[in-house]
């Protein structure tokens, strides 16, 4: 399953962050149980087979911008790099120019940021093994996690959730549905908000969402992403956004990150 890395200025806020051959007629509002539970097995079954690749590649183009107490820009960082993930999960990443601006000064601070995030990885990968070690005890931590902790469709997880499906939109555009998803159990771990998907291949278009109850010490998390389906029938990542707000006096975190993904290309073998 296709994973998301958090950075580490909003690691620690959270350890939080579908083709089918019959169309399944779609109503607004509530839509009667016998087809919710059919949408949300296609929405499960497509989903795994579109997102389940470990190794990828693609360029990214990162804006992360650290705000004021007023929510007002006061740094701004652009970040242009290469990443993936090899075949075995490990994370790959090529820095290639990094812009800070800051008071109205930009600043070339390629090198200093490349040194640095070589250190985060070399740490994450020690954290990676350590929890490799300890996986018997079915423990799961670290900062990146599977898109398939977001997702509520699965028959484990859908009962905490209430799903509300919106007709799909009449606009001269490709039709889009909507499924609106509240938690029934607050928790940091049940997010909510809204799935977008193609009515016709139940492919996931975007997602929108919030945690039902924010972690400790945070006011707010949210976290947007939207996908591209690509020809071979998996998904890419077109565009992320992460947006956090908490903390302590002297560490407190107010950030917006937002990962505008192109050349995204799936590597894995196909059968």
């Amino acid at each position: 399953m296709l994973k998301l890395s958090f950075r580490k200025t909003v690691r620690w806020a959270a350890l939080m962050i579908w083709s089918a051959a019959v169309s399944l007629p779609l109503s607004s509002g509530q839509a009667p149980q016998q087809d919710l539970e059919r949408l949300l097995d296609r929405l499960t079954e497509k989903t795994k087979v579109s997102l389940e690749y470990k190794s990828w590649r693609a360029s990214v183009v990162s804006t992360i911008t650290k705000m004021d107490k007023n929510w007002n820009p006061e740094e701004v960082m652009l970040v242009t790099r290469n990443v993936g993930s090899s075949g075995e999960g490990e994370p790959r990443e090529e820095i290639l120019k990094v812009q800070q601006t800051k008071k109205g000064k930009t600043t070339d601070i390629t090198q200093k940021y490349a040194a640095e995030r070589q250190k985060e990885r070399e740490k994450a990968r020690r954290r990676r093994a350590e929890e490799k070690d300890a996986s018997a005890g079915g423990r799961r931590g670290g900062g990146a996690m599977s898109l398939d902790e977001f997702l509520p469709f699965s028959k484990s997880k859908r009962q905490d959730f209430e799903f509300r499906l919106q007709e799909p939109s009449a606009s001269g555009g490709p039709a889009v549905s909507v499924l609106e998803v509240r938690a029934r159990v607050k928790n940091p771990r049940n997010w909510e908000g809204t799935f977008t998907f193609n009515p016709e291949t139940y492919d996931l278009i975007g997602l929108d969402l919030r945690p039902s109850q924010n972690p400790k010490m945070v006011k707010e998390l949210a976290m947007q992403i939207e996908f591209e389906s690509l020809d071979n029938g998996f998904l890419a990542l077109k565009r992320t956004m992460f947006k956090v707000n908490g903390g302590l006096f002297i560490k407190h975190v107010r950030q917006v990150v937002e990962d505008v993904y192109s050349d995204f290309a799936v590597l894995d073998k196909q059968n």
